[in-house]
């Protein structure tokens, strides 16, 4: 009779162990996923932060180039350039925009493969939006410095126009060239740091504070 009463007790402590166990492994989890979670979150703010002033230069830019190119719009050179200018600036705000949108998709109630997956898209679009406005500036800023001349660099110097333009196209193809050997099969861990470096430190910080909470919820 003890010895039944004995190992029920001991079944019983058991339980309430295990359960207590359960409890307390759940709480360390939350803990955690709310630690990390947070640390996505606070991580992704500088880059917030750089997208909106981004859209802000870009929008001072258009202001100040819209009236440039309707100026000049019977000066056809002084117009393209003003008109390439004015479209940069667009596509600065848009890109940004773009930025903008994915992060404030992430929502950090979700299960943390589903924010990982926010992540993901967050940085293709962050790397694909500073390609089309990064090379660009092989060629932009020839433009700009005509209409900060107000043309005259293509009355006094053409001659330098065109080779700025030349070196630009020499180095849009040389970039293109360093791309694709870069990512060659061969040299993927090298391609892979790349890629690391144009994503950006913000949502690599915040890719591994998650990938931390998806290891510790795997094991």
């Amino acid at each position: 009779m003890d010895t039944t009463m004995e190992l029920d007790d001991f079944k019983l402590a058991w339980k309430t162990l295990d359960r207590r166990l359960e409890r307390q492994t759940a709480i360390d989890l939350q803990l955690l996923r709310d630690a990390r979670v947070d640390r996505a979150r606070r991580g992704l703010r500088p880059l917030a932060w750089g997208q909106a002033l981004q859209m802000l230069i870009g929008a001072a830019g258009m202001l100040v180039f819209a009236p440039y190119w309707v100026e000049h719009r019977h000066e056809p050179a002084l117009l393209v350039c003003g008109l390439v200018l004015h479209a940069y600036c667009l596509a600065l705000v848009i890109v940004g925009a773009i930025v903008e949108a994915r992060i404030a998709a992430i929502d950090y109630a979700s299960p943390v493969l589903e924010i990982q997956h926010r992540l993901l898209a967050l940085r293709r679009a962050y790397v694909i939006g500073g390609m089309l406005v990064g090379l660009p500036w092989w060629f932009i800023y020839v433009p700009l410095l005509i209409v900060l001349g107000d043309g005259r660099m293509l009355e006094q110097a053409p001659t330098v126009v065109a080779i700025q333009l030349a070196i630009g196209a020499a180095g849009l193809l040389a970039t293109w060239w360093f791309h694709r050997w870069a990512n060659r099969p061969e040299r993927a861990a090298f391609g892979q740091r790349l890629d690391n470096g144009a994503a950006g430190g913000s949502i690599r910080r915040a890719q591994a504070a998650l990938e931390q909470l998806a290891e510790f919820e795997r094991d």
